[in-house]
């Protein structure tokens, strides 16, 4: 099942398929800094753009540009923030 998710005001947007027990999303992130909140473990996958990732672990922006990953660990929270519109594919556990 597919399922249209929108945040801060739809500048964010993803795409999620669930099944099996199972999630991943692609998503558009449009220029700005936003903060999230993990509900499990999220691995990311930069697919278009550069997006610069705060969490509680890092305590510093670090950027990801098409083809870089990076993970945030369950119940953390995190900061995306983009100088251009990127987009991301992204599996949770």
């Amino acid at each position: 099942m597919y399922k249209l998710r929108k945040y801060h005001g739809d500048r964010v947007q993803s795409l999620t398929y669930e099944k099996d027990g199972k999630s991943a999303s692609v998503g558009i992130i449009e220029v700005g800094e936003y903060e999230f909140g993990a509900i499990g473990d999220e691995r990311y996958t930069v697919t278009s753009g550069k997006i610069y990732v705060w969490d509680e672990n890092l305590k510093d922006w670090v950027g990801y540009k098409a083809g870089e990953s990076f993970e945030i660990s369950d119940r953390s929270n995190f900061k995306l923030k983009v100088d251009e519109i990127s987009t991301y594919i992204c599996f949770y556990d």
